[in-house]
């Protein structure tokens, strides 16, 4: 099993410190990745809140997540 690390990232100008066995460049690249998409989502909706984002965020990775795990299991 790989070693896991802590990294600390920031999200909506918070920091958080989250244990994950991927390298810390992969992280930073989660981080920045995310952070894009809350402003992108802030931009076409100002009016919700940061935990509205958040949520709106997890879904679409939930979405994504699932639209490639059908696609690979119909390659089955």
């Amino acid at each position: 099993m790989a070693e896991k690390t802590r990294f600390k990232g920031t999200i909506l100008g918070k920091e958080l410190t989250i244990t994950s066995s991927e390298s810390q460049a992969h992280m930073k690249a989660v981080f920045e990745l995310a952070n894009e998409q809350l402003d992108h989502m802030h931009q076409a909706a100002p009016k919700l809140d940061d935990n509205q984002l958040l949520t709106l965020l997890a879904i679409n990775a939930l979405s994504d997540q699932l639209n490639m795990q059908i696609k690979r299991d119909e390659k089955k």
